[in-house]
């Protein structure tokens, strides 16, 4: 005879062994943690979590195809557990919950972490403090709610001040380096709709862009439907590039920004190329919601200084709560020539040095025609590339100020 109420027991018992036995990483830095992590799992039946040392290079080596769960960060003897775990952030999948184990007894901690998406584990703890605390992060991950549903992919708009800025290069370089030499799940995201050359930037062979057709609807786009939009690079790195003829720019625009909502925490770093979209007050606006870090790209130009000047006031105006972090790019897209604005004439100008000076290169482009990475060639571009990538990451970067004067300085 069939026994409903015991079937629905298995039920429910396969549920709870479910959650508990949820696939986690431990990376641990002492020795004392590791040990009382692993009794807390054995002291529930559950299977210890795989362990490794807390290193960058330890955690790159995490499977972004088949990720786990939970990661389990031990950050005691971090001198800033905020500012490792923000680190630690990129190079994780924004759908892995994280818990962060640390010393630090301060309430800006917790709200900082919990902001990030992050839980929070004060030590020292007992075993059956910790034993409860991850049964009860294994809970919120399986029903996809708690703190980790705070974890979003880092966006990063990559804004060209005018066309001809170099940005698509610019844009191709960060997130191939973000994912290829960092391990950072990347989307490159092309916001140029009709055209462009992300493709050739990218090293790509035989790529099209996703052709919509008219009449397709927003309200179509699911998470399955977005997914089967983003072409899967490396396990790394992923590009969404759509186009049509029959559908208008601005349609397009919205159209990506709802697949982009969809895939958000498939990525940890969406890197957008806004190559010439944004020019006015409105289109600054939707983009300062959006976003956590804007670039904006100019070269020495008098022209390119201008109309930086007019955009970067626009964000500062509409960037009071939001607190998007701003970074500025000189590209030298010529050799040097006398009608190049000065280094002291743009501070001057704007108020501020820009971040980063990419001085021109004459093989850059046989560079990009043979598919290479710039930061993997000999190219002057190469270092300042890189020191980009570094501070949209958080990470310092020491100002080369003899090499600034010497390129950006008038001919």
């Amino acid at each position: 005879m069939f026994d409903l109420v015991e079937r629905l027991n298995v039920k429910n018992e396969d549920s709870n062994q479910s959650k508990e036995n949820l696939n986690t990483v431990l990376f641990y830095q002492t020795d004392e943690c590791r040990s009382l992590i692993n009794e807390s799992f054995r002291f529930d039946g559950n299977s210890e979590p795989k362990n490794s040392k807390n290193s960058d290079d330890e955690i790159r080596q995490v499977d972004l195809i088949n990720p786990p769960n939970i990661v389990i960060l031990e950050l005691n003897t971090s001198a800033n557990v905020v500012q490792d775990a923000q680190r630690i952030s990129h190079l994780l999948p924004s759908n892995v919950s994280v818990v962060v184990i640390g010393s630090e007894d301060a309430i800006s901690t917790i709200r900082l972490l919990k902001e990030m998406g992050f839980y929070y584990l004060f030590w020292p703890v007992s075993k059956q403090e910790c034993s409860d605390f991850m049964r009860h992060v294994a809970s919120n991950h399986e029903e996809h709610k708690g703190v980790g549903e705070n974890r979003k992919a880092k966006r990063v708009a990559m804004v060209g001040v005018k066309g001809g800025m170099g940005t698509s290069l610019l844009s191709s370089e960060v997130a191939r380096s973000l994912s290829l030499d960092r391990g950072v799940s990347t989307l490159l995201v092309d916001h140029n709709y009709h055209g462009g050359n992300l493709d050739i930037f990218m090293g790509l062979k035989q790529f099209q862009k996703r052709s919509l057709q008219k009449g397709t609807l927003f309200s179509d786009i699911d998470s399955a439907y977005a997914s089967g939009l983003v072409k899967k690079i490396t396990p790394t790195l992923s590009v969404l590039a759509i186009e049509s003829e029959a559908i208008s720019t601005q349609e397009l625009t919205e159209y990506t920004q709802a697949i982009q909502k969809q895939v958000l925490s498939y990525s940890s770093v969406m890197v957008e190329d806004h190559a010439q979209l944004i020019r006015n007050t409105t289109d600054m606006n939707k983009l300062i919601e959006n976003i956590d870090v804007i670039v904006f790209v100019l070269d020495s130009s008098v022209s390119a200084l201008r109309e930086y000047n007019r955009l970067y006031q626009l964000a500062t105006t509409h960037n009071v709560e939001k607190k998007v972090r701003v970074i500025t790019v000189m590209n030298s897209i010529r050799p040097n020539n006398p009608a190049a604005v000065s280094f002291e004439e743009t501070e001057k100008y704007t108020g501020h040095r820009p971040h980063v000076f990419v001085p021109f290169d004459n093989k850059a482009a046989k560079y990009v025609l043979e598919g290479l990475q710039i930061l993997k060639t000999k190219s002057v571009m190469a270092r300042p590339i890189s020191n980009l990538v570094s501070l949209i990451l958080g990470e310092e970067v020491k100002q080369e100020q003899n090499s600034l004067f010497r390129f950006f300085s008038k001919g």
